[in-house]
């Protein structure tokens, strides 16, 4: 169990973890390496890549860790339907156009 407060700082920290994990999927999770032949005699470059992570595994995570995330955005909210808040306001007077 946590507070709603403790539960909207660990979304937030989630929330830049998964940024995280989707920039190493998209940048970081392979190494592409560029050689010159030529140099050598030869016509062509030759590319390589390399695989840093396996990208199913970095996919099951960010998906596993949204999910997660949803469940405690629901729960976030439905913990808000239920909290009523002690204020008194007139909300037609408070409203009301200018004379």
């Amino acid at each position: 169990m946590m507070t709603v407060n403790e539960a909207m700082c660990l979304q937030k920290t989630i929330k830049e973890r998964v940024a995280e994990l989707r920039n190493l999927r998209s940048s970081v999770a392979t190494e592409k390496t560029t050689t010159y032949p030529w140099q050598e005699g030869g016509k062509e470059k030759i590319e390589s890549i390399v695989v840093k992570y396996d990208i199913k595994v970095l996919d099951r995570k960010i998906t596993e860790i949204e999910l997660f995330l949803y469940k405690l955005d629901a729960k976030i909210k439905q913990s808000n339907a239920k909290t009523e808040l002690d204020i008194d306001v007139d909300v037609d007077k408070l409203l009301a156009p200018l004379e």
